[in-house]
């Protein structure tokens, strides 16, 4: 969610036809008048869309008031025992002259969706009783259709918004839009501590690209303020986000990969860790990792003999005994020094 104190417009990215196609939408229905259904899966921005609608909008300059399904939150004494219709009726009041915020609209109960319907039908009837002066908007995920379908959300009331529905893409729809929401946002929270300006390397764009997103732009929120505050250079690269983003991808087991495509499959992830870091002896470092278990093996199979294993791997047997003493593996006994943890990482 954004802090009402931040200009919604001001982190509305976009760039990709997707989100542009959202932007239309908040620009053809920030009228004020009637209500509107935001769409998405969860952390996709739909507040932030529904502030901008409010904020582009004739009720720009009044009142944009948040609440959950059960009306808590809205301003205005909490009556103890009071029920949720009460509550409603008290949210649309707070919000008179500006707009009211209904989060996850699916998980509103049968008697508050009755009061909304109501408010909404009446505001233009002089002979109602209470007249509430306040645009309606309403916030579901993507499975709303299937609730209106089992009456968990009555028809009636659903009708009421389905003419203005506005949907939000998932952010791995919307790729074009993740370099500068991801500047933003590393800005964003650099400021909040007093970081110095910080930018995002190329490379690292482009892991943040290759990844998922499944908790969307609210993911990529807290991924980055945990770079922002792990990091303290001025550059952030590609071994940065790696050490941040979940690891996601499918795997496939070891022993049903071809021995080439399992080797190919460790240096992809070493090669992705050491990203932006200097490197200059990484031939010896990736030969000493393949000898060692290798060297460990055979001697083990040998039990410890060394002219037979050297006889087995196609070497002199001072050569191997050079070797052995090279990686700290004397008398068969593996020694092992500083490892590189970037070769060691899943």
């Amino acid at each position: 969610m954004l802090r009402p104190s931040l200009r919604a417009n001001d982190f509305l990215v976009a760039t990709s036809p997707a989100m542009c196609a959202v932007v239309e939408q908040v620009e053809r229905y920030a009228d004020g008048d009637a209500p509107v259904l935001i769409c998405g899966e969860h952390g996709t921005g739909r507040e932030l869309v529904a502030r901008v609608l409010h904020q582009r909008g004739p009720r720009g300059g009044g009142r944009f008031v948040a609440v959950r399904p059960s009306f808590e939150g809205c301003d205005g004494a909490q009556v103890e025992g009071d029920d949720a219709c009460e509550r409603a009726r008290r949210a649309l009041r707070a919000a008179a002259g500006g707009t009211l915020l209904v989060k996850d609209v699916s998980d509103l109960s049968a008697p508050s969706q009755k009061t909304l319907k109501r408010a909404i039908r009446d505001r233009r009837l002089e002979s109602a009783a209470e007249v509430h002066d306040v645009q309606v908007v309403a916030t579901a995920d993507i499975d709303v259709d299937h609730a209106v379908e089992a009456k968990i959300v009555s028809r009636d009331f659903y009708d009421l918004f389905a003419a203005r529905r506005i949907e939000v893409p998932p952010l791995r729809d919307r790729t074009a839009d993740l370099p500068t929401l991801t500047e933003r946002w590393i800005k964003h929270y650099g400021a909040e501590i007093g970081r110095g300006k910080q930018t995002v390397s190329a490379r690292a764009h482009e892991r943040l690209a290759l990844y998922p997103w499944p908790g969307n732009v609210a993911e990529l929120k807290s991924i980055a303020r945990r770079l922002v505050v792990r990091i303290t250079r001025s550059k952030i690269e590609a071994g940065d986000v790696d050490e941040v983003l979940p690891n996601v991808a499918t795997r496939v087991p070891l022993e049903d990969l071809a021995f080439e495509e399992m080797v190919k499959s460790k240096l992809a992830g070493l090669l992705a860790r050491i990203d932006g870091y200097p490197v200059h002896d990484l031939y010896d470092k990736v030969l000493a990792r393949v000898e060692r278990p290798l060297f460990d093996l055979v001697l083990a199979h040998t039990g410890g003999n060394q002219l037979k294993a050297a006889e087995i791997l196609g070497l002199n047997r001072n050569t191997l005994r050079k070797k052995l003493a090279e990686l700290g593996m004397e008398q068969n006994k593996k020694r092992v020094g500083r490892e590189d943890r970037a070769l060691d990482g899943d």
